[in-house]
């Protein structure tokens, strides 16, 4: 939560002039919608609808300006004209440049054109009252369909309409699921809306600021070309987990410690370790540990015919609590667990672990270590540890790390 408020800071210092830069797009979305209303849009013109062809005097083609003029609030293009059920070009086939259609909207192309034009009347009905079943039943393409309904109703679609580009945004923001990875690209955005209008800071911007946040800001575009880092920006760039992991269980036995350094760090990064740029890392690995442990004991609860303790696993309120995750064992009686990841492979396990962590780790009753590793791979594997720390264990190796340090300070006396 930490680098999401920093990166939220970050951004809302520029917001100012990311608005001002966009305005220009702004306009002619308000210019578009204003001119192609639903009654203009009933008798259009074939026209004055299909891309490629000429512009209209106001430079309004339908497809055209949605794709080309407005490509700025959503991209659309790469996928071929097709997507729009009735376009003007040619194909590798056939050179000649003539109107083309697809057939699911009709056998000819004037049955089609209307098909498709009444799919886009329905469309914008259904998205006005927010008919998320309608909406992804609607015959259009995917991404027609996310970028008319983000043009006519900004702030209640989300303008992006990648199904890779969804996932890779709710697997890096632990939104992911079984479920919601293999749904309709309307329900993924739905996601990702409830997630931003859920959170205090995000809850005021538009949608269109939500998006350019995730790609420019935090957590960044997914791991393509166009989204690259440069070399030195590497270690800085969150990590890009895998969709939907497959965790396994695990069971170790703890051994007697190698002998090693008691200052020897964490992560193996040198004699000279940014341990800030680590502690962001392990901060980013360790909420999908908790997101891998708490489907994981949900799924474990379920399983156990147990659904309605299932619903009570919960992430800590806040970290004073000394443990991440409260979920519950078959019995009913209460599990605190403390997610530790890594990813490394099953074995030696370091971490970090608080003062307070430590602390409670004295008290809780049942009270579990989960370190899950592999946390970048497919099949990451999960330890439970039962408390390794209370009664000690002197198998289990605890190395201060930092200090408190209090300097008070009062002016310097003038020399006489």
């Amino acid at each position: 939560m930490n680098e999401l408020r920093e990166a939220q800071a970050r951004f809302e210092r520029m917001m100012p002039s990311v608005l001002g830069d966009r305005q220009e797009l702004y306009d002619l979305r308000q210019k578009f919608v204003r001119y192609y209303t639903p009654a203009r849009l009933r008798n259009l013109h074939v026209d004055h609808f299909a891309l490629g062809n000429d512009l209209l005097p106001n430079g309004l083609l339908f497809c055209y300006t949605l794709e080309r003029g407005l490509d700025g609030l959503g991209r659309t293009t790469g996928a071929t004209a097709s997507k729009f059920g009735v376009y003007w070009g040619r194909t590798k086939s056939d050179p000649t440049k003539k109107y083309r259609f697809t057939k699911k909207f009709g056998s000819t192309l004037t049955t089609a054109y209307r098909g498709v034009i009444d799919s886009v009347l329905d469309l914008l009905d259904a998205g006005r009252v927010r008919d998320l079943e309608r909406i992804a039943e609607n015959k259009l393409s995917p991404m027609f369909k996310g970028k008319i309904l983000c043009t006519y109703y900004p702030e209640l679609y989300l303008n992006i309409f990648s199904y890779d580009h969804l996932n890779h945004y709710l697997i890096q923001l632990n939104l992911d699921n079984e479920e919601i990875l293999y749904e309709d690209e309307v329900y993924k955005r739905e996601e990702l809306l409830k997630f931003k209008n859920s959170d205090k800071v995000m809850k005021k911007w538009s949608a269109d600021m939500f998006a350019y946040f995730l790609y420019r800001i935090y957590p960044l575009g997914p791991n393509d070309e166009k989204y690259k880092v440069s070399a030195e920006l590497k270690d800085f760039a969150p990590p890009v987990f895998p969709a939907n992991p497959e965790p396994e269980s695990v069971e170790l036995t703890i051994t007697e410690p190698d002998e090693q350094s008691d200052t020897e760090h964490q992560g193996g990064e040198g004699d000279d370790p940014d341990y800030e740029k680590q502690a962001k890392r392990l901060k980013q690995y360790g909420d999908r540990g908790e997101k891998i442990v708490m489907d994981m004991e949900k799924r474990k609860l379920i399983n156990g015919r147990k659904p309605e303790l299932a619903k009570e696993v919960k992430k800590a309120e806040r970290d004073s609590l000394g443990y991440d995750i409260k979920s519950f064992d078959i019995d009913g009686t209460p599990r605190y667990i403390e997610v530790k990841a890594t990813t490394a492979r099953a074995g030696d396990a370091k971490f970090f672990l608080t003062r307070n962590e430590k602390a409670k780790a004295g008290i809780l009753p049942n009270y579990f270590v989960y370190v899950v590793f592999e946390i970048l791979s497919q099949r990451p594997k999960v330890w439970e540890i039962p408390n390794p720390f209370h009664p000690e264990n002197p198998k289990v190796k605890l190395v201060p790390m930092t200090y408190r340090v209090t300097i008070k300070a009062i002016p310097k006396p003038n020399n006489p």
